[in-house]
C-alpha cells in the first residue's frame, strides 16, 4: 500500500485593512496556496469633523468569520503559526473589564487636530519618530477623554491587539504597532516619558511591549472553536506598511518600496541605529532591528473610490488616461479630501480642483486626481536618503487594478519601477514571511511576479512642474485659511 503523505504545515495571515479582512494561507515559500483565502468586507465609518471610526464590532465578526473559512478549508494541513497585519494606528479604549467603550479611531480621524499643537510643545519627534499630529495617540487620547468625560477608559490598544487579547488573554502589542502610536521610544523601545505625559497616560495602561516573534496561544472556546490552531503560535501584529516592505523584497537601502492601495506611502527599511528624520517625515519600525524611514499620504485608492462614485466612471477610463498627456488638462488637484500627512501634516486641508472649465470631462479629473498622488508620492521619495541607483519596488491592489497609475508614478519619480504582482497583497505575505522567520525559516526577500515600468524622461519634467503648482497652491490656500480665522 503506498504511504500516504501528510502536506506540508502553512502559515495562515490576516489582513485587517480599512475595507475588510483578508486571509490566506502560504507555504514555507511565502507562496500562496489556491483554495486557502478568504476574506470580508468592512469600511471605516466617515463623519462630519473629520470622523473616521472602526467598526470594531463588525471588523471583529469579519476577522473571525475569515478564520472559520481558512480553518475549515484547511484539510489534513497543520499550521505552523498565525500573523497579523493590520492599518496603523488605531485606537481601542477599553474599561476596567477590558471590554471596548467609545468609538474607536482609526489613522484618518482629523477631530484630535485642535490638540495637535500642545502635543508638539510637549514631544519630540527625535525620540519617537513621529510628528505632532492628529493621526497618533498622544493628541487621539487627548481628544477621545476630553470628549468623552461619562466614559471610563482604563487601558488603550490597538484593534488587533484587541483580538488578541478576545481570543489568547494577554494584550500585547509589536515594537511595529507601537511605533505607529507616537508613543514608543524609537532608542530604548519603551514607552517614550515625555509622549506619556502630553497624552496624559501610565505606561500601565498600554499594552506590554515585545517584537512580532512572541507567541500566544488560543484560549477556552476559541481554542474549540479553531481546534486545528489549538498550541499554535499567533505572533503580535506588524503593521502593515512594515509587512508591506516585507513581503516586497525591500530591506535593502538600494530596494525603497511604494505601496498605493487605500492610502499611499513610501518607506525606506534601515538597519541599526535609529537613522535622522528627513524634513516632512517619519521613522517608524518593522521590528527590534528594523526600521522605517518614509511618509505616508491620506488618499490613495480611496481617492479613486470617490471619484468613481461622483462622477460615475466608466470602464474605458484606462485607455482614456493611457491616451493622455501629464498635465494636458491644465488643472491642479489638491488631494486632500481627509486632511495632509506627509510632508505637511495639515488636518485641516481639504481637497481643492484649480483650473476648471466648461470644458473639462470625468478622465481629465480622474487623471489630475491620480497624477496628484504620483507627485505626492514622489515628493516623499525624493527626501528619503536613496543612492542614485535604487529601485522602487511598488505593489497595491489600487495601483495594480490601472496600467495608467504605474506609467504616472513612475514618470512621477523620475526612475524605473519594479512592479510587484502579489494575489493577496504584499502585506499579507510579509506577515508570514516573519512569522515564518519566527518558525527558523530564512527570510525570503525576493518579491513575487515583477514587471518593470521605465520613466519617460520628457514626462519627468512635467511632473515637477505639477508638483511645484502643487506647492504654490497648497501654500496660497493655507495662508487664506489662516487669514481668515
Amino acid at each position: 500500500m503506498r504511504a500516504v503523505h501528510a502536506p506540508p504545515p502553512v502559515v495562515l495571515a490576516l489582513d485587517l485593512g480599512s475595507s475588510g479582512v483578508k486571509g490566506a494561507a502560504f507555504d514555507a515559500f511565502g507562496r500562496t496556496l489556491a483554495g486557502l483565502e478568504a476574506q470580508a468586507s468592512v469600511s471605516l465609518s466617515y463623519g462630519p469633523g473629520g470622523a473616521a471610526e472602526v467598526p470594531l464590532a463588525e471588523l471583529q465578526s469579519a476577522a473571525e468569520t475569515v478564520l472559520d473559512r481558512l480553518h475549515s478549508r484547511l484539510g489534513s494541513r497543520s499550521v505552523l503559526a498565525v500573523a497579523l497585519t493590520s492599518i496603523a494606528s488605531s485606537l481601542v479604549a477599553l474599561d476596567e473589564r477590558g471590554e471596548p467603550t467609545g468609538p474607536v479611531l482609526s489613522y484618518a480621524d482629523t477631530r484630535s487636530a485642535g490638540e495637535v499643537a500642545v502635543v508638539e510643545a510637549l514631544t519630540s519627534q527625535d525620540e519617537t519618530g513621529c510628528p505632532a499630529f492628529s493621526a497618533y495617540w498622544p493628541a487621539q487620547v487627548r481628544w477621545w477623554r476630553q470628549t468623552h468625560p461619562a466614559l471610563s477608559a482604563a487601558r488603550f490598544c490597538s484593534v488587533p491587539d484587541f483580538l488578541l487579547m478576545r481570543w489568547t488573554g494577554e494584550l500585547v502589542t509589536s515594537y511595529s504597532l507601537a511605533s505607529w502610536t507616537g508613543l514608543l521610544d524609537r532608542r530604548t523601545l519603551g514607552w517614550n516619558a515625555a509622549a506619556l505625559d502630553a497624552a496624559g497616560l501610565q505606561a500601565a495602561q498600554l499594552p506590554g511591549l515585545g517584537d512580532h516573534d512572541r507567541c500566544l496561544e488560543l484560549r477556552g472556546r476559541w481554542a474549540e472553536r479553531w481546534p486545528k490552531l489549538a498550541g499554535v503560535p499567533f505572533h503580535p501584529a506588524v503593521a502593515d506598511g512594515a509587512t508591506a516592505n516585507v513581503g516586497s523584497g525591500a530591506l535593502t537601502p538600494d530596494r525603497p518600496a511604494i505601496t498605493i492601495g487605500s492610502t499611499s506611502a513610501v518607506r525606506l527599511a534601515v538597519q541599526g541605529n535609529p537613522p535622522p528624520i528627513p524634513a516632512g517625515l517619519w521613522s517608524y519600525r518593522i521590528d527590534r532591528t528594523t526600521h522605517l524611514l518614509g511618509g505616508a499620504l491620506t488618499e490613495g485608492g480611496n481617492l479613486y473610490s470617490w471619484l468613481q462614485g461622483i462622477l460615475r466612471l466608466d470602464r474605458g477610463l484606462d485607455q482614456a488616461l493611457l491616451g493622455m498627456a501629464p498635465g494636458a488638462h491644465g488643472l491642479t488637484f489638491l488631494p486632500s479630501l481627509g486632511g495632509t500627512r506627509s510632508p505637511d501634516y495639515d488636518p485641516h486641508a481639504r481637497g481643492t480642483v484649480h483650473g476648471l472649465s466648461y470644458a473639462t470631462t470625468q478622465a481629465q479629473l480622474a487623471r489630475a486626481a491620480m497624477e496628484s498622488v504620483a507627485c505626492r508620492l514622489a515628493n516623499v521619495a525624493w527626501r528619503l536618503p536613496v543612492s542614485e541607483d535604487a529601485l522602487f519596488v511598488a505593489s497595491g491592489r489600487a495601483l495594480l487594478a490601472s496600467r495608467a497609475w504605474p506609467q504616472m508614478l513612475a514618470d512621477a519619480l523620475g526612475r524605473p519601477l519594479l512592479l510587484e504582482d502579489v494575489r493577496v497583497g504584499a502585506s499579507a505575505r510579509g506577515a508570514a514571511l516573519l512569522a515564518l522567520r519566527a518558525q527558523g525559516v530564512p527570510l525570503a526577500t525576493e518579491p513575487a511576479a515583477q514587471r518593470l515600468v521605465e520613466p519617460v524622461p520628457a514626462h519627468h519634467e512635467a511632473y515637477r512642474e505639477m508638483s511645484a503648482r502643487m506647492d504654490r497652491l497648497t501654500h496660497a490656500l493655507r495662508g487664506a485659511r489662516e487669514w481668515a480665522s
